[in-house]
């Protein structure tokens, strides 16, 4: 059984899909050279091994929000590295077709889409979607249910949490309409999204409607979270480990004491 043909409003997602990338990546450059006002940098040293090893603990690991709390830890790496990696495979993709549409790609999307490297994609997408979800229903469970005292509710930050969630779950839903009209053997790789295959799918005749309906839903929700991260807490949150990194950076050329290096530390399980 192979895959059903189903029609996806291309040219309107492209477009969308441009002007929102753009958008995005203004944004990120407004925001670094932000940075550097007001701010006198030592333009001596340079790249050393100390300053690979703050910038791998502090923006990798995020070993300051380790120090405060494990269990924050565990579920901030959890959306982080989802959120990101799923990005990433999301302008991967997209600059494939950029390059396939100028004929630069050597057959690389075809690869990436409909042959052998069809597989990575979906073990990707699959294990940083599922990353992604725990991560944020352990955040709402910690926000709703299990709150803290001196952590407060802002509408804002529901808002983003239950559209984050609304993303996942609509690209796992469409990941088991598609898998729904695939043989099982192709579909193994895709070890999450088989169990959101809808059983009243696999026969349905307009399940080429069905498709149409919710690959939309979802590609569009994506973009529009491009344009709302900029203006979002979730910016702080990518961006935050940078900064950190960044003023670790200038201390270690002042000679001052990197804060794990200080006497007595100890991190709070």
């Amino acid at each position: 059984m192979t895959e059903v043909v189903y029609y996806k409003p291309w040219f309107l997602f492209r477009v969308c899909e441009i002007l929102a990338f753009g958008y995005l990546l203004y944004s990120f450059w407004r925001r670094v050279k932000s940075w550097g006002r007001g701010q006198q940098r030592s333009d001596t040293g340079g790249w050393t091994l100390q300053t690979i090893r703050i910038w791998l603990m502090e923006v990798l690991i995020q070993r300051q929000l380790l120090t405060f709390s494990f269990s924050r830890w565990v579920v901030h790496m959890l959306i982080s590295w989802g959120f990101v990696c799923l990005g990433a495979l999301s302008l991967f993709l997209f600059l494939l077709s950029l390059a396939e549409i100028s004929g630069l790609d050597g057959g690389l999307r075809t690869y990436f889409l409909h042959g052998s490297g069809h597989d990575a994609v979906k073990v990707w997408g699959d294990l940083f979607g599922i990353f992604l979800l725990m991560g944020l229903l352990s955040a709402g469970v910690r926000r709703l249910i299990r709150r803290p005292r001196q952590l407060v509710n802002d509408q804002s930050d529901l808002v983003l949490l239950a559209y984050l969630i609304w993303l996942t779950l609509s690209g796992f839903a469409l990941e088991g309409l598609r898998l729904s009209q695939i043989h099982p053997d192709v579909a193994r790789y895709s070890f999450v999204g088989r169990f959101f295959v809808p059983p009243w799918a696999i026969n349905a005749p307009d399940i080429g409607l069905w498709l149409t309906a919710v690959w939309t839903i979802h590609a569009f929700s994506g973009l529009g979270l491009l344009i709302y991260l900029p203006n979002s807490k979730l910016m702080h949150s990518l961006l935050g480990p940078v900064v950190i990194a960044l003023n670790a950076s200038e201390e270690l050329e002042r000679k001052d004491i990197y804060w794990p290096s200080i006497k007595g530390h100890r991190p709070i399980r």
